[in-house]
């Protein structure tokens, strides 16, 4: 069991890609796991990300969850409904 985390980018990664969210999952520290993103050791997405100056937080958690919830949130493709900070709600993460 672990954490699901959804990343936030502040702009889209491209004009071709308006990617603007990350869903990762980590059996460890979630905050450890954020700050490996932050130092680009993460997914290539985010590596990309800090290559073009885009900075990122983590907005929300789920705990307790398996790499199988991970991969049904992101089969879910609506990564922008489950963002707090594109549906203007309060961010649930305290990682940031």
């Amino acid at each position: 069991m672990g954490y699901c985390y959804l990343l936030h980018f502040a702009r889209p990664i491209s004009d071709k890609h308006t990617c603007q969210h990350y869903i990762g999952y980590t059996s460890k520290s979630l905050a450890e796991r954020i700050e490996e993103h932050r130092k680009g050791h993460g997914a290539r997405l985010t590596q990309v990300a800090l290559e073009r100056g885009i900075v990122f937080e983590c907005v929300r958690t789920w705990a307790n969850v398996t790499r199988r919830d991970e991969r049904k949130l992101k089969n879910k493709k609506n990564s922008p409904i489950l963002c707090p900070v594109c549906q203007q709600k309060p961010i649930r993460c305290k990682i940031r």
